[in-house]
């Protein structure tokens, strides 16, 4: 018998590894609730709920980030609520939804995400990302 804390984990290692390092974005309305928000826009997005949200934003980093991947290290899940951090890396091959061009450059950064869960499904999301270092290492910040 799972505990709910596993089956959360189970879902969100279902988004991360099914949806976003497999590329198979056919799967988000499968983990993501109908209702989902994201409430960190990470670049700016046409679509503002349900699973288009992921659709738009993944595909965004998949342009601009062809090799892209995510390795997660701690998945934490309580009640309704599970969390990852994540280290994201890849080559920045295509123009940025910030309006930069390629740099052709590697970067790896830090994601903390916590989702809320219902129906089975995640419905919302905040995250924390370290933009500074992704910049930095693509040349665009200097600090």
């Amino acid at each position: 018998m799972t505990t709910l804390a596993e089956e959360n984990k189970a879902l969100l290692r279902r988004l991360i590894d099914g949806a976003f390092n497999n590329r198979e974005l056919s799967i988000l309305p499968d983990v993501l609730h109908p209702d989902f928000v994201n409430h960190q826009e990470v670049f700016p997005l046409e679509a503002k709920r349900g699973p288009a949200v992921f659709e738009e934003l993944y595909s965004k980093f998949f342009e601009a980030f062809p090799d892209i991947r995510a390795d997660y290290h701690n998945i934490i899940a309580e009640g309704d609520l599970v969390m990852a951090r994540d280290t994201i890396s890849g080559t920045n091959e295509g123009a940025l939804p910030i309006g930069a061009p390629a740099t052709g450059k590697r970067v790896k950064f830090q994601v903390f995400h916590l989702y809320r869960v219902q129906d089975g499904k995640l419905i919302e999301r905040w995250g924390l990302t370290d933009d500074m270092a992704m910049l930095k290492q693509l040349g665009l910040l200097e600090v």
